[in-house]
């Protein structure tokens, strides 16, 4: 994959921003980075909370010729992102299904793939990645419980400088992605997402809709499904989120 990185400081949403140029015919491998949202875009339409300070912010536009790679794609990300902020920010994280990245019990890193037509002659997939790096001390109050960051201080670079590091960890990011999506590495990546899974073994309650149900998580499988022990047998998930029950963390 050619990597085509667009920085900008403050955009509406990287993903947004990307969808533009991807409907303007741009080649798989274009990334938009930035420093700040104004309207940063999570998981089922939620809004991606994106401060100015350090953080990064990027969305990869990726153009998967078949199914095999295209259910693989969050957990190529989920690895790729643990392993890089680990070799670049030398921090240790693990990954919270469905693809939040965590670390000491909070979401440090959301992680969204979008398509876009699937199987169709212009499909395409927009993959959102947003990561706190700095601390920030004006957390909305209904993520505060949640919000972590990869470090725990204010960023105290100057403003280049950190941006200079956010980039760079863009980079890392998208050559790890790469290692498993164009060597079409299945079986390594999906090893390693459990291996670096923090919920395998723990009680949980899944919510899908308006349902929710308390499971025990017996496993993730190689497209990244979650299977879950209910009283009801066993049965594997693809959608949906789940939280730990607080007396399993």
């Amino acid at each position: 994959m050619e990597a085509d990185i667009r920085v900008y400081d403050t955009v509406d949403s990287t993903n947004t921003r990307l969808a533009a140029l991807a409907g303007a015919g741009a080649a798989e491998g274009t990334c938009v980075v930035a420093f700040c949202q104004t309207r940063g875009q999570g998981r089922s339409g939620r809004t991606f909370y994106s401060p100015k300070g350090g953080n990064l912010y990027m969305s990869l536009l990726l153009r998967p010729k078949d199914d095999k790679v295209f259910d693989r794609i969050t957990v190529f990300a989920a690895v790729a992102t643990v392993k890089a902020i680990k070799a670049e920010l030398g921090t240790a994280c693990g990954i919270k299904w469905v693809n939040d990245v965590i670390k000491d019990g909070k979401k440090v890193c959301g992680i969204v793939a979008k398509a876009v037509d699937h199987g169709g002659p212009c499909g395409y997939v927009i993959l959102g990645i947003g990561i706190n790096i700095y601390r920030d001390d004006h957390i909305p109050e209904d993520i505060a419980g949640r919000y972590g960051s990869i470090y725990d201080r204010k960023c105290d670079l100057p403003e280049d400088e950190a941006e200079k590091e956010a980039t760079k960890l863009a980079k890392r990011i998208i050559s790890e992605f790469a290692y498993y999506y164009d060597g079409k590495r299945y079986d390594e990546a999906a090893e390693e997402y459990r291996d670096l899974s923090l919920v395998i073994g723990k009680c949980v309650e899944y919510m899908s809709g308006n349902s929710t149900l308390t499971a025990r998580v017996l496993g993730i499988d190689d497209d990244g499904g979650i299977i879950l022990e209910t009283d009801d047998g066993v049965r594997t998930y693809r959608d949906g989120e789940i939280r730990i029950k607080m007396n399993d963390m």
